[in-house]
């Protein structure tokens, strides 16, 4: 039995090679959130969000512009550490946007697909 480790690496990109629109660590990211493991947000943001009511409220103009540069991030942990030091409202704000956002590239996704 193969283990993750010994899998070759052309079959994991095979696994996250769409949507091909986005950059490769988005691929990873959206395809993550389609199976329901938000891996940017912390397990504290997640379980109080579900403990919550998520409101639609107004978006602060910065968090739109950070929005912007979480996608230019370089890696997963960078993009971790952006939003922990958000403030945890701000965080639970961005988890609304994250997922409008992926809802947004599940539905350019199938359209580019047909």
């Amino acid at each position: 039995m193969k283990t993750l480790s010994s899998l070759p690496e052309d079959l994991l990109m095979d696994q996250y090679a769409h949507p091909a629109f986005l950059p490769p660590l988005w691929r990873v990211i959206f395809q993550e959130a389609m199976r329901g493991h938000h891996l940017l947000f912390s397990k504290s943001i997640l379980k109080s969000i579900a403990d919550d009511t998520i409101l639609d409220g107004e978006t602060r103009e910065s968090l739109e512009e950070f929005c912007v540069h979480l996608f230019a991030a370089p890696d997963l942990k960078s993009i971790r550490t952006m939003i922990s030091f958000l403030p945890q409202a701000e965080q639970k704000q961005l988890f609304v946007i994250y997922l409008k956002l992926m809802q947004t590239l599940k539905e350019e996704n199938k359209s580019s697909l047909h």
